[in-house]
């Protein structure tokens, strides 16, 4: 699903904004790969990028989708959604929130719940861990997947 255009261009130019700050240049296709990121709510893989930016960047290479992503993902731009072991999804949505997957399609959709945000983890489970957060990821079938069994 795509996103109303003043909102990815306000989060594009938070983003320049980020960029300067921490000392990366600010590329066009860096841009573009933000944009297409922050873009959608489907949580795009890395070639889901690179078909789409081909299509205005021509000559862009996928090793260089991969980078950028890296990037992002290292200066906390961006986060790695990794749905049942396979590859990488990313989301520019930086905001708490949740994901529930589809496990036929890989359809990945967010979802927002404040009663999520104080889970009781158990302090056994946290022995030889710093917790840095967490996210929940709700595993199902979903309705276009369903309609197809049936």
């Amino acid at each position: 699903m795509e996103l109303g255009k003043n909102l990815v261009e306000g989060k594009v130019n938070s983003f320049i904004n980020e960029c300067k700050k921490l000392g990366i240049k600010v590329t066009p296709q860096r841009i573009a790969i933000y944009k297409e990121l922050t873009n959608t709510t489907d949580h795009p893989s890395t070639d889901e990028i690179f078909k789409k930016i081909r299509t205005y960047y021509p000559n862009i290479s996928l090793t260089t989708i991969y980078r950028t992503l890296e990037t992002f993902e290292k200066l906390g731009l961006i986060s790695v959604v990794n749905i049942l072991y396979n590859a990488a999804r990313y989301d520019a949505n930086l905001e708490p929130h949740h994901h529930l997957v589809c496990v036929v399609c890989k359809k990945v959709e967010d979802f927002y719940d404040n009663s999520l945000a104080n889970l009781n983890i158990p302090k056994e489970a946290l022995l030889d861990y710093k917790l840095l957060g967490y996210t929940v990821q709700i595993n199902g079938i979903c309705t276009e997947c369903r309609k197809k069994e049936t």
